[in-house]
């Protein structure tokens, strides 16, 4: 046991001489530590001086560079630009003038509507006093047509006397081929009455025929008059069907009704006349027919 206490004291001691340099290593550390800090800031900032005197050649280089090739596109730049500004510019000048040019040219639409109103008025007048003979074979009139065809109207009617025709002549078209139908005379009589008179002849008369042709009379309509009149030929034929109904066909082109009570319909749209007759006169017809 004694042995063992001496042989203890002396590794105490040798611990105790081992322990003392610790301080002397932890200041070399630290002071390697600085001295590594400072040459990391020594290169960094060696780093920063030379990109930023990089950067300083570089960009200038690169930019002068950039300006050398952008200077054409800025020129082409401006140029577009001052032309989008121009066609800006004309555009806006143009839409004016649409904008005026459409107030003229619905102004001018509207006076060439009434102007056409007018001049087919005018021209439906100027044919108040004619009427068309249809189905005259060709050729029949020789050379004196007016003379012929106030003799035929005669004949045909039984009048007393020719009627007073300033002029007759058949209408201007091509002279039809063989086994093409006749062109109409056009004959324009002195007075209003006396044109009305052969109309109402010729009705009363009917069928005419001439040299065994059959042979009609019809006022002289205009063209756009005739395919206004024409429209109300089915209205018409239904009308027939309905007994006790009165109507007629007034120019230019007015469908009048009279009904067996008194009351009178104007229809100057065919489709609303045939509505008219389909659900309001053959509705009440047929049951009283019944």
């Amino acid at each position: 046991m004694a042995n063992r206490g001496k042989s203890d004291t002396p590794k105490v001691g040798r611990s105790k001489s081992r322990l003392s340099p610790e301080p002397e290593a932890a200041s070399v550390f630290d002071a390697n530590e600085l001295l590594l800090k400072r040459m990391e800031e020594m290169l960094e900032g060696v780093r920063l001086d030379l990109v930023s005197k990089f950067d300083k050649i570089v960009s200038r280089a690169v930019r002068r560079e950039i300006t050398t090739a952008l200077a054409p596109l800025e020129a082409k730049v401006t140029s577009h630009e001052q032309a989008i500004a121009d066609l800006e510019r004309s555009a806006t000048d143009h839409d004016d003038k649409l904008t005026t040019l459409g107030a003229t040219v619905a102004s001018l639409k509207d006076m060439v509507e009434s102007i056409s109103k007018k001049c087919e008025d005018l021209e439906g007048r100027s044919r108040l006093n004619n009427v068309r003979v249809v189905g005259v074979p060709e050729g029949s009139e020789g050379s004196r047509p007016t003379e012929f065809v106030a003799t035929l109207l005669q004949d045909l009617l039984g009048l007393s006397c020719k009627p007073a025709l300033d002029r007759a002549q058949r209408t201007l078209r091509a002279k039809p081929k063989d086994g093409e139908p006749p062109r109409p005379f056009v004959a324009r009589l002195n007075m209003f009455q006396q044109r009305n008179k052969i109309l109402r002849k010729a009705s009363e008369a009917s069928p005419l025929i001439y040299n065994g042709r059959r042979i009609s009379v019809f006022p002289d309509f205009t063209a756009a008059v005739a395919k206004k009149r024409s429209a109300f030929t089915k209205v018409k034929k239904e009308l027939h069907c309905c007994p006790g109904v009165k109507f007629g066909l007034f120019y230019p082109a007015i469908l009048r009704i009279t009904l067996p009570d008194g009351q009178v319909q104007r229809f100057e749209d065919p489709s609303l006349a045939m509505d008219f007759v389909e659900k309001k006169l053959k509705n009440a017809v047929i049951p009283d027919s019944v």
